[in-house]
């Protein structure tokens, strides 16, 4: 630009032509004073947004429900509620909350690692393990480890982790997830004095089990069998009486619940005679804790069985 041009600009634009020093400089200050009040406001915002954020990320991941649920129904519903309850202007602060599923995914993460870190914060002098091998419903095999240690004169129980197992389920390979995660840790093998599991062969197998494995790091360790698993393995061989009791109990049972019309006409009939219950439940042998549950059920609603089965069979 020619000078000649730009000094007829300025001349003839430029209002604040010919102002003192000092004009400027409070121009500067009050633009200062202007920054920094949006950056406490949009701060704060910010910050009452991002404890918003992990607050839902907390409540989706303790209900078990998939993390996409925040943007598709958590977010939709809050916004409905508060435009309903308060109007448009309180609705725009939801929008910024972050609920993408990466978001929530991320949210989760960073909690779950906290929750980690106040765990291994509490090294105890001396810790005792029980690990647990199952695979769930996609075919995958997960590896529970539970720790049990002292602080304040207290002993508590905490889950360690749960990680998958990547191929196979032997010895070495539960062995090694538990032993990566204790020295990836900065995890004292010498101050484990107990490792409590189940009767399979890749747990307490003489050479290639985990026991052997972990008492070989760990020789003050001492191995228990699972309280549990034991009392499912005693009732496998339960005696005759019981068993005859049990057997007669499941065939009412799949009786009831084993044919449509009954199963309705049996909820219709608890529900007439004011029960607290309106259905049985099934027997599975693959939960052993089901054993007690079903026939509880069965004991609360057997006047309510012996009327059904009256009135079925006309007694």
């Amino acid at each position: 630009m020619k000078p000649s041009n730009l000094k007829r600009h300025f001349d003839s634009k430029q209002r604040i032509r010919g102002k003192p020093v000092e004009f400027f400089e409070n121009r500067r200050k009050d633009l200062q004073k202007s920054q920094k009040t949006i950056r406490n406001v949009m701060g704060g915002e910010n910050m009452k947004a991002l404890e918003a954020s992990y607050s839902v990320a907390y409540l989706i991941a303790k209900s078990g429900a998939a993390e996409v649920i925040g943007e598709t129904l958590v977010k939709p519903a809050a916004k409905v509620m508060v435009q309903v309850m308060t109007g448009d202007k309180a609705t725009k602060a939801i929008d910024c909350v972050p609920l993408s599923n990466h978001t929530v995914h991320r949210r989760i993460t960073d909690m779950a690692e906290n929750v980690k870190q106040q765990l291994l914060s509490r090294k105890s002098r001396y810790y005792a393990l029980q690990a647990d091998e199952s695979t769930d419903i996609v075919n995958l095999a997960n590896l529970l480890l539970f720790v049990r240690y002292k602080l304040n004169n207290e002993v508590h129980d905490d889950i360690l982790f749960c990680q998958p197992i990547p191929i196979h389920t032997t010895g070495e390979a539960i062995f090694k997830v538990i032993d990566d995660f204790i020295k990836n840790n900065d995890l004292d093998w010498s101050r484990c004095v107990g490792i409590s599991t189940d009767g399979t062969r890749a747990m307490i197998g003489s050479k290639k089990g985990v026991v052997a494995r972990i008492q070989a790091v760990a020789p003050e360790a001492k191995s228990t069998h699972c309280c549990i698993h034991r009392e499912a393995l005693a009732t496998q061989n339960m005696q005759a009486d019981l068993k005859q009791v049990l057997d007669e109990a499941v065939k009412i049972i799949n009786f009831v619940k084993g044919h449509p019309l009954n199963a309705r006409l049996f909820s219709q009939l608890c529900d007439v005679m004011g029960s607290d219950y309106t259905q049985l439940l099934f027997h599975t042998e693959v939960r052993w804790l089901s054993h007690g549950k079903v026939l509880n059920r069965l004991f609360e609603l057997r006047e309510e069985l012996q009327v059904f089965l009256d009135e079925t069979f006309n007694l």
